[in-house]
């Protein structure tokens, strides 16, 4: 009862660090453009919980994430996104939230599998490359679904003239990559801090 507990503990402290760390990359991400779309930082500390805590962790992070990327958009300090909010306000926050929980979610969910079949390291880096497909996909879906119009807006002043072309490269591409880039680079770093928290107990 007393280890339950103290894992529990563990759990919610290092989720709230975490949380902690997703806002502030997220906030400093914001001033960091290419485009209408701002690039995501805030994922490590994403898979990262995801990771050390589980599934649940990593979604509850995701959805912090999803707030913070909602409040911005809902007070027009990401403008691409506020024109998506203006269009469908509901669908925007909905769209915000989803988004980032389930690439926590997912995860979570990529890294438990492999542990349960005893391969942690393999599941480390896939569950680091799943974050941003997850985060980047559901971002795609929604906005070649339900902001056509917004998003040929955007391509307006680019030498784009096919929208999904423009959406895989103009909006998300560059931004993509860095994400991903920086999510693989990362893993081996987020392996041996998962190895010195183990270690520990």
């Amino acid at each position: 009862m007393v280890t339950q507990n103290k894992k529990r503990i563990e759990t919610l402290v290092g989720t709230a660090v975490l949380s902690a760390l997703v806002v502030v990359f997220q906030v400093f991400a914001a001033g960091v453009k290419v485009g209408p779309v701002s690039f995501t930082f805030s994922l490590v500390p994403i898979v990262l919980g995801a990771i050390l805590y589980g599934p649940l962790s990593g979604a509850f992070l995701g959805g912090v994430f999803g707030l913070v990327v909602t409040i911005a958009t809902v007070t027009g300090a990401d403008v691409g996104a506020y024109m998506m909010f203006e269009k469908l306000p509901v669908l925007t926050v909905v769209l915000c939230m989803v988004k980032g929980i389930a690439a926590g979610l997912v995860s979570g969910l990529i890294c438990r599998a492999f542990v349960k079949h005893n391969h942690p390291l393999p599941g480390l880096f896939v569950a680091a490359i799943a974050c941003p497909v997850v985060n980047t996909g559901i971002f795609c879906i929604g906005l070649l679904t339900f902001y056509r119009d917004v998003a040929t807006l955007w391509m307006g002043g680019t030498t784009y003239s096919n929208l999904i072309v423009y959406t895989l490269l103009g909006i998300v591409g560059v931004n993509f990559l860095v994400e991903l880039v920086v999510n693989v680079i990362l893993a081996p770093g987020i392996e041996r801090v998962i190895y010195a928290v183990r270690k520990r107990h």
